[in-house]
């Protein structure tokens, strides 16, 4: 037991709380899945490295450090390990030769692991000592009420009713909460003392004297951190959920505790038998657990795997680097120019439009294209956040329908080529809803409804199973796209906020953000006659996890809205004056469209066609069969992930399962979402046009010979670092632990209160990415690579500290790309120094389905020879 030192100020419990919630899941609700750092308290709050941290992280949860040692020598088997990647990890550690006989000699079935929380301590003495299951006897109790309080509109019966605080409403409704096993003595003290008091009282009761009741209060968490998390994430910000909840970290421990303290009281609980010797205690003494042998020898393998594919991804790129090319090839003789979010599922819809046109050039940019706001559709109760999470947005976009259609107005149609239109419910319909509600609950016609109704429900279900279609149960990524609705994006200058936002955005302020994003990607000259903004979203069925697999850049949404509110503004006449006075100049003879792609249906709709002029008509036909040829091949090479059908020989029967698998009420891998993510390349198409890097690269569109101060590349780095490094890490650990850092498979998933997932009926809630997400990921840091010249990239980082942190901690990996000098610069912990890339010879295809045919594995970095 550590001790205190003399003298010392003994915290609040108030400051004990604020420290400890540090270490819990920062997780919000399913409906905003947002990817962040599993390990992220680690980072931001104890500032340790990559390695540190995953120590630190064992200590805490007991959870995997790393692969098993016996599957990174099968890598090493198959070729994903490399001698070269061994030497270069062993270089900078003593005794090399040493190292590398014990990482071949190391006992087969070692992992490094920690024992957690939850094996040790204080709480778990005390289970032991009074045979006490917390999983049977207070997480039941403990997780009704909570989860009814947040409950977001499935509970028949609701404690938030009587009042916003989760306390005063336990108070003001003990009599429900007793419903839900709370037991009168608990509910005396819930009645009688504030959360504080509460848990000062209890921890005296419970714990021997001299015990640290940190380590205790931490040990709690840890039993549901599922819960605890949500919790934690809900009080600081409410507006997370559709109806707001008001409830504390200390309200949900006093609950805790006022029912494990009643459950003790019951049996013959005697707390001077509880040891003072708790190893728990270590994990605040020692911030950064000394590394084992076992451990080290797991983190030389993990490295020597990671710099492996790095080296062969550089060395692939390598090719095109020497080509000194100011714009991709197609720039030249563009007719269109596609602007895609910076998502990695993007990355081969991109190589499929270059390899079947040479007129078309592709660009990416964070997938929200600067569109800061919230919107609110026509029939929405709400406003919807569609921005990145740390952006606080201050404007709303409104969708409007006055009964007319204004030059706004969208002109998609749905997934089967009809136009989109919104059911209203006519009065006929209410009278019957009416009629049914009435008489469900009669004996007799219950009954008799139940029966007939439950029988065709059974009917249609066994009919879906082999003809699968769309129900309500999908969740849609065009269902936003209303043909009736017009955006009201624009407000005067000088006009007020309205509940707490902008209604719209001034001409100058869009003017901003038009220029802002084109100068990022370095589209600033050679426009082509049509420029797609092309938003991204992901349909699924029966899929509670279905925010994940939209666009994180719009808060885990569909980016239609952003895609078409930029092509409007870029669009307007007083837009372009403003951009042309700061050297910015759009051709009159430039149209913008927005679109949106279904990344799992590989579908896409183009929005406002009604708006482009005449002469722009017969070219976004013709864009549309440029289209529709790449989204079958982007299919067909999406296809070969599908393990439990035959590679598929049509692109068009490709498309078709593809489209199927989103409407099977038991298919649980609609998608693989961001599954083998290990790169983010910022610089021009060239450096990396003509390769195949198998769907594993983010891109963010940069040219560096625009930006010779780094002011933009600053602006590019600042948000890409930690959302792509925040994916890439989600998936990492939930790949090398997915019972502690994942959320483990998804069929016996359940969602309780519309706010989370969990196993079975009343467990705690699940944190991170199913099974079904991750199965395919090999475990890669992100390795972002920049093109510019070394000085320039210095001085960014040096003025950035939220981003250089991420880099000399090596949560990820970096790497520069100097075009003048033609060479690459590793980042050592923050040290950019030059990389010598071992030479080899990349694969070479003829085209993608060369690369990729019947190959279900990851495939290594490859040449494409383009031909149109």
């Amino acid at each position: 037991m550590r001790k205190k030192k003399l003298g010392a100020k003994v915290p609040t419990l108030e400051e004990i709380i604020s420290e400890i919630r540090h270490y819990l899941p920062s997780q919000g609700p399913i409906k905003d899945f947002i990817h962040h750092n599993t390990l992220h308290a680690f980072q931001e709050h104890d500032n340790l490295s990559f390695h540190e941290a995953i120590r630190q992280a064992s200590l805490l949860y007991g959870s995997n450090e790393y692969l098993p040692i016996d599957e990174y020598r099968q890598h090493y088997t198959w070729g994903k390990v490399t001698d070269q990647g061994i030497d270069f990890v062993l270089a900078r550690e003593k005794d090399a030769q040493a190292l590398r006989a014990a990482m071949f000699n190391q006992p087969s079935g070692s992992r490094a692991k920690r024992s957690g929380f939850r094996s040790q301590g204080y709480l778990r003495a005390i289970a032991v000592q009074c045979e006490i299951i917390l999983e049977e006897q207070v997480h039941p109790i403990v997780f009704r009420l909570v989860a009814n309080f947040l409950d977001q509109g499935i509970a028949q019966i609701s404690l938030a009713e009587a009042n916003g605080d989760f306390w005063t409403a336990l108070r003001q409704q003990l009599s429900v909460a007793r419903n839900f096993g709370l037991s009168h003595n608990a509910s005396d003290l819930i009645q009688s003392l504030s959360p504080a008091d509460l848990i000062n009282l209890s921890l005296a009761k419970i714990l021997p004297v001299g015990a640290d009741s940190k380590v205790f209060l931490l040990e709690i968490l840890m039993a549901a951190r599922g819960w605890s998390g949500l919790i934690s994430e809900i009080e600081s910000r409410p507006q997370y959920l559709n109806y707001p909840r008001n409830i504390s970290l200390m309200q949900y421990l006093a609950l805790y505790i006022a029912v494990f303290s009643d459950i003790l009281e019951q049996v013959q609980y005697n707390k001077s038998q509880i040891e003072l010797a708790d190893g728990n205690a270590d994990f605040f003494s020692q911030p950064a657990p000394a590394e084992t042998p076992l451990e080290k020898i797991s983190r030389l393998w993990h490295d020597a795997m990671e710099m492996s594919f790095y080296f062969e991804t550089l060395q692939t790129i390598r090719i095109n680097a020497i080509k000194k090319r100011e714009r991709s090839r197609a720039a030249q003789k563009a007719e269109f120019q596609t602007i895609f979010c910076i998502d990695d599922r993007e990355c081969s819809l991109r190589r499929h439009l270059e390899e079947i046109s040479d007129v078309i050039e592709t660009f990416s940019t964070p997938g929200f294209f600067a569109i800061d706001a919230v919107y609110q559709g026509p029939f929405d109760a709400i406003s919807i956040k569609q921005c990145p999470v740390p952006v606080t947005p201050r404007h709303r976009i409104r969708g409007v329908v006055d009964g007319q259609r204004g030059p706004g107005a969208a002109a998609g149609m749905d997934a089967f080529g009809a136009p989109i239109r919104r059911k209203r419910r006519s009065a006929l319909s209410r009278m019957e809803m009416n009629f049914w509600h009435r008489h469900a609950n009669n004996l007799s016609l219950g009954l008799f409804i139940s029966l007939f109704f439950g029988l065709i429900s059974l009917i249609r279900l066994i009919f879906s199973i082999h003809r699968p279609t769309r129900t309500f149960a999908t969740a849609s990524s065009f269902a936003v796209n209303d043909d009736q609705a017009e955006l009201h994006y624009e407000r005067p200058e000088g006009e007020a906020q309205k509940d707490g936002f902008f209604e719209g955005y001034t001409v100058s302020e869009m003017a901003e953000r038009v220029g802002r994003v084109l100068r990022q990607i370095g589209l600033t000259h050679q426009f082509s006659p049509l420029v797609v903004l092309v938003g991204h979203g992901s349909s699924s069925t029966n899929n509670p996890y279905f925010a994940a697999y939209d666009c994180g850049a719009c808060s885990g949404r569909p980016g239609f809205v952003n895609a078409r509110a930029f092509a409007l503004m870029a669009n307007r006449d007083d837009v372009r004056v403003i951009l042309k006075k700061e050297g910015l100049n759009i051709p009159v003879s430039t149209r913008f469209i927005g679109a949106i792609h279904d990344t799992a249906r590989d579908e896409i709709i183009f929005l406002d066609e009604d708006d482009i002029m005449a002469q722009h008509s017969a070219q976004v036909s013709a864009l549309k069969r440029i289209f529709a040829q790449a989204l079958e091949k982007n299919a067909h090479e999406r296809s070969r992930r599908f393990a439990i059908i035959d590679f598929p020989e049509s692109t068009r029967k490709a498309l078709k399962e593809a489209r199927q698998r989103t409407e099977m009420l038991f298919e649980p891998r609609p998608e693989y979402n961001h599954a083998t993510n290990a790169l983010a390349i910022v610089g021009r198409r060239s450096l990396t046009e003509n390769l195949f890097l198998d769907r594993r690269a983010f891109f963010n569109s940069y040219d560096p010979l625009q930006d010779k101060d780094g002011k933009i590349l600053n602006g590019i780095l600042t948000p890409l670092v930690p959302v792509c490094g925040g994916i890439n890490l989600e998936y990492l650990f939930s790949r090398v632990d997915n019972t502690i850092f994942g959320a483990g498979s998804k069929l016996p998933h359940n969602v309780f209160a519309l706010v989370g997932v969990g196993n079975g009926a009343e467990g705690d809630l699940r944190t991170g990415l199913p099974e079904q997400m991750i199965e395919i990921h090999d475990p890669l840091r992100l390795m972002i690579l920049v093109e510019q010249k070394k000085e320039i990239v210095e001085r960014v980082l040096n003025g950035n500290d939220a981003v250089r942190q991420w880099i000399e901690k090596e949560w990820v990996k970096f790497c520069v790309y100097d075009y003048a000098k033609k060479k690459f610069f590793w980042s050592y912990s923050g040290r950019l120094e030059e990389l010598r890339v071992p030479a080899h010879e990349p694969r070479v295809y003829e085209n993608s389905v060369a690369a990729y045919r019947n190959q279900r594995h990851n495939i290594s970095p490859a040449v494409i020879k383009r031909s149109a």
